[in-house]
């Protein structure tokens, strides 16, 4: 028949992991991370636009052309890093995992206050 198995070979077993709500939520989490990591690279470089305003004669750390480079490379850059430790964490159980789901919007925070610190200047 059909469904009789050999004498001596082990059956197999469907052992796929369940998923839990701890890895529901981490997944959650990752997705929400890496949308907050999509606007920021989409929308903080256009800080850089502050600078419209400039003048020769105008004193401004905006007014500078390697300020210009920062508010608009800066969120891009940290953008990129948050949306790879946002990955790691998701598809990692450990600590290490929820550490990078920690950090990630940690380094985009900190990234819209320097952008918006130096655009404000």
């Amino acid at each position: 028949m059909i469904n009789d198995q050999a004498p001596g070979v082990p059956s197999v077993r469907d052992a796929a992991p369940s998923v839990t709500g701890s890895a529901v939520g981490r997944i959650v989490i990752g997705l929400l991370v890496l949308a907050f990591a999509g606007v920021t690279g989409l929308f903080a470089p256009l800080l850089v636009m502050a600078s419209d305003s400039c003048s020769e004669d105008d004193a401004r750390m905006i007014c500078s052309a390697g300020t210009q480079q920062i508010v608009g490379g800066l969120p891009v850059g940290a953008a990129f890093v948050a949306a790879v430790l946002a990955v790691v964490g998701m598809g990692n159980r450990s600590a290490v995992g929820w550490s990078c789901l920690l950090a990630a919007p940690f380094l985009l925070v900190v990234s819209w206050v320097v952008a918006l610190g130096l655009a404000g200047s």
